[in-house]
């Protein structure tokens, strides 16, 4: 049984509202300063009668002339979607305490850490920590994950 455009229109307004909701939490982890660090953005969109309708987008860009790998994640419903969304605001919200309390300089003393990590070893040293952070926080699953490049 088909629609009419009058019983459609609930579930469209439902929709744009929700992706405008995804889309500010998206836009607010795409502008925190983890995402700038990782060179990562979010995109959602939707997808009209296809099994997994809800997507997330992310998108790493690459500096070492590698090409920039795009992730299409797929989920089943909205709330799925915006816990994925949301646990990546967390884990930027969690790497900036990270780098507040393990990559701060001591008085502004340029170049080292209060460990005395040099700058130039930042990466080499904290980098696998700030990935397992991501790891542990980013634990909702897609229901389909697609590499598009």
């Amino acid at each position: 049984m088909m629609m009419t455009p009058d019983e459609c229109e609930p579930d469209a307004f439902r929709i744009v509202n929700v992706l405008a909701e995804l889309h500010a939490f998206a836009r607010a982890f795409s502008e925190s300063s983890t995402a700038t660090e990782f060179r990562t953005t979010l995109r959602v969109a939707f997808v009209a009668n296809a099994e997994f309708a809800w997507r997330l987008i992310e998108t790493e860009r690459f500096t070492s002339g590698r090409r920039n790998r795009v992730r299409m994640l797929c989920f089943e419903s909205p709330e799925a979607m915006r816990r994925a969304v949301q646990e990546r605001l967390e884990w930027a919200a969690a790497d900036e305490q990270f780098r507040a309390t393990q990559m701060a300089t001591p008085g502004d003393f340029p170049g080292v850490t209060v460990d005395w990590v040099h700058s130039k070893d930042f990466a080499s040293i904290f980098d696998p920590s700030r990935r397992s952070l991501r790891e542990e926080i980013c634990a909702t699953s897609s229901a389909r994950t697609l590499m598009l490049r």
